[in-house]
């Protein structure tokens, strides 16, 4: 048996870098000594999956944008939910679920010490109601996932502080946002953009802040009055990254006529080929001194984390921000010394091995659930209370006995330090994030133990194909909200196409009030043609491709003189742009002389 001195004695004879073999995927991978610091600082043992593995591991318990009609399991009522029909786990409506008649101690059990404890735990856990939905705190926002202090939104999810919010994904403090996706903050009156702050009346923006009345930009900052522009800074009446009077300026975007679908579709298609012939920074690290990874702001010493903001001390975290001293999370805010979670909000600390923690909990491990509790293991769906294990509340002596117990024999079945095995995940992995960030098939899916889900068949009649809508948003009739329209995908693609959609009521008064044409596509493959716009989250060696005074990449020519004069830079760096890609990478020196 490993006691704890034990642990500690063997992570301090490993105080440099090792490296080991994945017990999932079977590749090498390597341990830091920072790491192995904080893992004796919480006690757990080192890691036997790699970053990657681990990280879909904890992603498969996030299903974040799925939503299905299912009966809740509790009251009978007919509900919407992110749990398929077919989910082993016990389901209730989200309502009854934040009542006081859930009392999640009635399900307790007491643990078997003859029985591994993820056992345990799968049977226990589903018999424990779980609710159908997220959303907390909000007004008209049935049919949306993982929403808080929000109103008036509709398919959409991690979206916080928020309203008339329609199919975006990740807003903050924003409002009158359709189509959006991942970070979207304190902004107003955005169409199709990707990751901007403080920018309003706006479309087709991708990493822009504080910008305005301007269509079709990548990374520019206080822009006004701009249109198919890239790397601008604090510009008026610019097109293609040249200025010009405001009644041309005018007269080249009537031209464009973007209330029609042609016009809207040649608009992106030059975008898409202008940005390719300006350089493509080869990381965005903004604000922060010694990380690495990508999308990093406002952070320090954290390796190996992705689309971040406050970070410190941390590693191998994605989609999070205000973490300190902590190592592999997905998605969270406002936590400390947490480990191996998804999830874990609210000023929370010490959490580890647990999924979606909140509102102040602290020193909880493998639980599911918990609102403002602290020490507490193996437990799910707990609020306000301490000292349990499965649900059963105990002294705090009793609880300090057993729980040693418990890690005792988890330590001698190699499960304590581990995740949650893929198995006891309640969504089928291509209904989850994971699926998102490493797309499989069902046969990988299965082989691990996972779940597939079938495409589910709708009862419903397509009334007009995606061909047949209206070019120009003003002959679009007000009846259109009644029609069920194919996409024009059809289903021949890989992103969970539901083959067809509707225009509901208040986003018909969105695009006809931004001057746009209806969409041809459904929900899910527009949202998957905007994941395309994110980074992938491997680290690849490049080498900076600005030729000085000669053209790099015989596309784009520097607007200044470099350093290196008429040589190449060639300086190694790394990056998270697709190796396939026919972007020009520079570096950051060689990038911000151009830019700035």
């Amino acid at each position: 048996m490993l006691s704890k001195r034990g642990l500690l004695i063997i992570l301090k004879d490993n105080m440099n870098p090792e490296t080991k073999i994945c017990q999932n995927c079977k590749k090498d991978f390597t341990i830091e000594p920072d790491d192995f610091s904080f893992y004796e600082k919480i006690r757990v043992p080192a890691p036997t999956w790699c970053p990657e593995c681990r990280s879909i591991r904890r992603m498969v318990h996030r299903n974040e944008r799925n939503l299905y009609r299912r009966t809740c399991d509790v009251t009978g009522k007919k509900i919407i939910s992110i749990y398929r029909d077919d989910c082993p786990y016990t389901i209730c409506d989200k309502d009854y679920y934040f009542s006081n008649d859930f009392d999640p101690f009635k399900y307790g059990v007491t643990y078997n010490s003859n029985a591994k404890f993820f056992e345990q735990f799968y049977e226990f856990a589903k018999k424990v109601p779980l609710a159908s939905l997220f959303v907390r705190n909000s007004e008209n926002c049935e049919y949306n996932q993982d929403m808080g202090g929000a109103s008036n939104c509709y398919l959409c999810s991690r979206t916080h502080n928020s309203k008339n919010m329609l199919y975006t994904y990740r807003g903050n403090h924003s409002s009158d946002c359709t189509d959006c996706f991942q970070a979207i903050e304190n902004s107003e009156f955005l169409y199709e953009s990707v990751n901007v702050s403080a920018c309003s009346n706006s479309q087709f923006i991708h990493f822009c802040e504080k910008c305005s009345d301007s269509s079709f930009l990548y990374n520019c900052v206080g822009c006004v009055d701009c249109f198919m522009c890239t790397d601008m800074r604090n510009k008026q009446c610019y097109y293609k990254n040249e200025q010009y009077s405001r009644t041309d300026y005018k007269k080249i975007i009537d031209s464009y006529q973007l209330s029609t679908q042609e016009g809207q579709q040649k608009a992106l298609k030059e975008f898409e080929d202008l940005l390719k012939k300006f350089p493509r920074r080869n990381l965005t690290i903004t604000r922060s001194n010694n990380v690495t990874g990508d999308m990093i702001f406002d952070s320090k010493d954290s390796h190996d984390v992705f689309s971040v903001k406050g970070l410190q001390n941390c590693a191998y975290i994605w989609d999070s921000s205000r973490f300190s001293d902590s190592m592999d999370t997905y998605s969270g805010m406002s936590t400390e010394l947490t480990y191996e979670a998804t999830a874990t909000t609210g000023h929370s600390s010490n959490c580890h091995f647990c999924v979606r923690v909140y509102d102040g909990s602290r020193d909880c491990e493998y639980s599911w659930f918990l609102q403002n509790c602290s020490n507490c293991f193996g437990c799910v769906g707990l609020k306000d209370t301490e000292y349990c294990i499965f649900n059963i509340k105990y002294s705090k002596e009793d609880y300090d006995n057993l729980l040693s117990k418990i890690k005792s024999k988890m330590r001698e079945d190699k499960e304590y330090g581990e995740f949650f095995p893929l198995y006891i995940s309640p969504f089928p992995y291509n209904d989850t994030v994971a699926h998102e960030y490493f797309p499989q098939n069902e046969q990988y899916a299965k082989e691990r133990g996972m779940k597939w889900g079938n495409f589910e068949e709708k009862n419903y009649k397509v009334t007009m194909p995606a061909n047949s809508l209206p070019n120009d948003i003003k002959d679009v009739p007000d009846s259109i909200t009644g029609e069920v329209i194919s996409c024009e995908h059809n289903g021949d693609c890989e992103h969970g196409c539901t083959k067809a959609f509707k225009i509901i009521p208040d986003e018909l008064s969105f695009y006809r009030r931004r001057n746009l044409p209806l969409p041809k596509q459904c929900p899910n493959c527009r949202h998957y043609r905007r994941l395309a716009y994110r980074n992938s989250t491997q680290l690849r060696d490049v080498k900076c491709m600005c030729e000085g005074n000669n053209l790099s990449n015989g596309i784009y020519q520097n607007t200044v003189t470099h350093e290196h004069g008429d040589s190449s830079c060639g300086k190694n760096i790394k990056t998270t742009i697709d190796k396939d890609s026919d972007y020009v990478i520079y570096c950051e020196e060689c990038y911000k002389k151009e830019v700035y």
